[in-house]
């Protein structure tokens, strides 16, 4: 296992404008201008091999999406795994696409590691979302350990023919001035590129709607709240349905209403 310090070098390095990933920027037409982030923000990802081989065959696009986060009873509001969905089915005419949703209600990520592999031996998805960091953030736990049990859930799923992205904490002013998010920020976008899989980058997506003036989370009424969380929910679905419809390998025109299983 890497040292702290060289990892943070390495960091240094990968982040580095030399290092950006090339391709077409996010702000396709197909994502509300309201939503879209810059490149330098959101950049496209390499690919889905298995996802891709999974729909080139004729299977569906499932999705499992594993998270720490609490439940939410907020009626009428949509959260962003089913706007993936519907997201998703815009972008793939004709596909079967369902997402399922993993609750590891505040566990690290060591701790998320064994249910989520179980749940892929389960379900076997085609692509998995782990959405995990902020625990680990909140309790300021090691980073070899976070790092260690990353490499450890992505290499599972894997083990079992599933793609993977990580996705990383959500961004708020208050939050980040109490907890320092940069570090396991950092190892994510490092490990991700490091690991060939895909990061997407919650956290620093969130922080330019704020400092753009598109979402305000210092509003404390009711309604404030609630609209900026169907913006966040809204906006994240369709920013990871824009990622994940690039990735995949587009399918020859003879199979793309071929049945699907």
């Amino acid at each position: 296992m890497l040292t702290v310090t060289a990892i943070l070098l390495a960091v240094a390095l990968f982040l580095s404008p030399d290092h950006v990933m090339a391709g077409q920027p996010a702000t396709a037409q197909s994502v509300d201008p309201t939503c879209a982030v810059p490149e330098s923000v959101l950049a496209p990802g390499g690919g889905l091999p298995r996802t891709s081989a999974r729909l080139a065959a004729g299977g569906s696009l499932s999705i499992l999406i594993a998270h720490s986060a609490k439940p939410t009873s907020k009626p009428g509001i949509v959260g962003y795994p089913a706007r993936l969905e519907s997201e998703l089915k815009r972008r793939l005419p004709g596909r079967e696409i369902n997402t399922t949703v993993l609750s590891l209600t505040g566990e690290a990520a060591p701790a998320m590691v064994a249910p989520l592999t179980l749940a892929v031996e389960k379900e076997r998805p085609a692509l998995v979302v782990w959405q995990t960091g902020t625990v680990d953030a909140m309790r300021s736990l090691d980073l070899e350990s976070f790092g260690t049990a990353l490499q450890a859930g992505i290499a599972e799923v894997q083990r079992r023919g599933a793609d993977i992205v990580i996705m990383d904490m959500q961004y708020s002013m208050h939050t980040a001035q109490l907890i320092d998010f940069a570090p396991y920020v950092s190892y994510m976008s490092w490990l991700a590129q490091s690991s060939d899989v895909f990061h997407f980058p919650r956290y620093d997506i969130m922080r330019y709607w704020v400092e753009d003036g598109r979402v305000d989370f210092a509003d404390e009424s009711s309604r404030a709240k609630q609209r900026a969380y169907e913006f966040v929910h809204q906006c994240i679905g369709q920013l990871l349905a824009q990622s994940v419809a690039a990735m995949i390998v587009p399918l020859p025109v003879g199979e793309r209403t071929g049945a699907s299983n």
